[in-house]
């Protein structure tokens, strides 16, 4: 006669969990791309400043925020507002978990950089008044630098 071990439901909620955050980043990334291909942007450099519930995003230029506005309906998420540099560096910093899940980013046809995780990206970007072109989760494998 074989016991079997039941499944508890914290075992059960943790890999539903796991299990949705994968679905979330698949459709996130697919979201993306296909927003991607609707607007044919340039890397013309004029930025605009914009913010959402929590902080201040700094994107590249107009069309490109125009397919982060589209990715960000996709998700269900609401739009960014535009606003001024000044307003908008009020909410530039966030006090960031300590933890090390990993990001890199590249900003605009330029270096990447590897931060300790999401929250440390946005703050260096906003601080630092750079828009990133591309961001994945994981340290940096092509030129990578540290932060």
């Amino acid at each position: 006669m074989s016991r079997h071990r039941p499944i508890s439901i914290f075992s059960l909620g943790i890999t539903l969990a796991l299990l949705l955050g994968w679905f979330e980043c698949i459709q996130a990334r697919h979201s993306l791309f296909d927003c991607n291909v609707q607007y044919k942007c340039s890397g013309e450099k004029e930025y605009v400043w914009a913010t959402d519930e929590e902080r201040c995003h700094i994107i590249h230029n107009r069309c490109l925020l125009k397919v982060e506005q589209c990715a960000r309906r996709n998700q269900g998420k609401s739009e960014l507002v535009e606003t001024d540099r000044e307003t908008c560096k009020q909410n530039c910093e966030k006090v960031c978990m300590r933890n090390f899940e990993p990001v890199c980013a590249q900003f605009f046809q330029e270096e990447y950089i590897t931060f300790s995780n999401e929250c440390e990206m946005r703050n260096y970007m906003c601080t630092h008044e750079r828009a990133y072109s591309y961001y994945a989760i994981g340290e940096c494998v092509e030129s990578p630098s540290s932060n």
